[in-house]
């Protein structure tokens, strides 16, 4: 029997405080796995930081066991990831932008099932430790995005949130514990990972983005990426020099990531004999990338971090020509198809740029490097208004606001007249993935993920 009319609104205050209930606590449990990607993406970062350290001085005190190790580590890594860890291989937020798109329990598990996750966790530093132009930010990126796919098996939090809410806001998370930028990471949950898509229950999302950038604000301290400057440039008298860097910066990052659809795309000759060769391909890549540094230097291998702290921090001049290397040696990289990505090394190549840049005009080199490490980014990313923000938390400078802003938006238009669309969007288009679970004899090895 129904409950008398004047007491229904006691029945419906009632469900409504359980509901209300029910939700605060599975905000908790959302928090919690925020929380724990955040320390995910610490740890993470302190292996990779540190493998990465340990190859520069392999390099300094044993040369050429350190160039041995490219042609050997890539293909080895690839093959293992083929054999063990699918999913694993490539840069991470591609995979994540897959599967945002397609949020299929299938594909979820095959890109950011356990699998992919822990053969990200654990062969990513050994490609750094190999001297890989690569970085840990894209990996961190899908790290975070699997987690939180994870908290999606959790019959409470999947009532409540979808699966591409919580891939975004997991991406969203490790870029933001990757980076110690929580600004960043939310405007990149938006602009980069989100696009069209909307999360559903934002505000709790969001809440948990910022707390996976607390845990590394709690555990590193309140540090900028790339440390402090305050360089400055005068934007009513050079406004001139700054929308020429811009443009030259789009123009850069476009045919950048032009070059990184050619190595991947199967319809292009290098990309035919990257899938059909996969190992051979890897092999080939570690190859050249330690010729590049027999014949250049050291400054090919890593991601670039150490070199542009000291060029911005201490005026320490980056190599002639860094900009052109260090793209060739992240192209060389990215293609072996091992894991990897390209966002520091993308930042670095940002600031070899404006050094570059500065020679030509006769300025400066400090501030033409953060404008065209903003400049370089945005145009690659299409993302302006990350780029911007992700910049400005990393160097904590905000003398350089307008200029920022503005090289960011003129970069993103002219890149967008040669690189279609963003290059994640472009790469995760590229990402073919087959639920074959046998293989005839006859068969041939599958290529590298992208």
């Amino acid at each position: 029997m129904n409950p008398k009319p004047k007491y229904q609104w006691l029945a419906h205050s009632a469900r409504r405080s359980r509901f209300m209930a029910d939700r605060s606590i599975v905000a908790l449990m959302v928090y919690a796995f925020a929380l724990m990607v955040g320390a995910v993406a610490v740890g993470f970062a302190y292996v990779a930081d540190y493998a990465a350290e340990w190859n520069k001085e392999l390099f300094e005190n044993h040369t050429l066991l350190a160039l041995c190790l490219p042609p050997v580590v890539f293909p080895a890594v690839l093959w293992i990831c083929n054999q063990f860890f699918p999913g694993a291989a490539g840069g991470g937020i591609p995979q994540a932008i897959k599967i945002i798109r397609h949020p299929k329990p299938r594909l979820i598990s095959h890109l950011l099932g356990p699998k992919s996750f822990f053969g990200k966790l654990i062969l990513t530093p050994v490609v750094l430790a190999a001297g890989a132009s690569s970085g840990r930010e894209g990996p961190t990126i899908q790290l975070g995005a699997a987690f939180m796919g994870f908290a999606h098996r959790v019959p409470a939090i999947a009532r409540l949130f979808d699966a591409r809410s919580l891939v975004i806001a997991g991406g969203a998370a490790g870029l933001a514990a990757a980076f110690n930028t929580p600004l960043g990471g939310l405007m990149f949950a938006f602009e980069e990972l989100g696009r069209s898509k909307l999360m559903k229950h934002t505000s709790t999302l969001l809440m948990a983005i910022v707390l996976a950038g607390l845990v590394t604000l709690i555990a590193q301290g309140n540090y900028s990426y790339f440390g402090y400057s305050n360089a400055t440039i005068d934007w009513g008298e050079e406004w001139l020099t700054i929308l020429a860097l811009a443009v030259f910066c789009g123009v850069i990052g476009g045919l950048y990531g032009r070059a990184m659809l050619i190595v991947v795309n199967k319809n292009t000759a290098v990309g035919r004999f990257r899938s059909q060769h996969p190992y051979w391909f890897a092999t080939i890549c570690g190859g050249l990338l330690s010729l590049m540094a027999y014949f250049i230097g050291a400054e090919v291998l890593g991601a670039g971090y150490h070199e542009t702290k000291l060029a911005l921090q201490d005026d320490e001049a980056l190599p002639a020509g860094y900009f052109a290397t260090k793209m060739v040696a992240t192209l060389i990289s990215y293609a072996s198809g091992v894991p990897g990505g390209v966002f520091a090394p993308t930042l670095s190549i940002g600031a070899g740029v404006g050094q570059f840049f500065a020679g030509l005009v006769n300025h400066d080199a400090a501030p033409l490097m953060l404008l065209a490490m903003v400049g370089v980014l945005s145009a690659i990313t299409h993302c302006p208004i990350t780029a911007f923000v992700i910049l400005l938390e990393m160097v904590d400078n905000h003398e350089l606001v307008m200029p920022l802003i503005f090289v960011s938006a003129i970069s993103t238009q002219v890149s967008k007249r040669i690189l279609p669309a963003s290059i994640y969007h472009m790469l995760a288009n590229q990402i073919k993935v087959s639920f074959q679970t046998t293989s005839t004899p006859d068969s041939k090895p599958e290529g590298p993920k992208t």
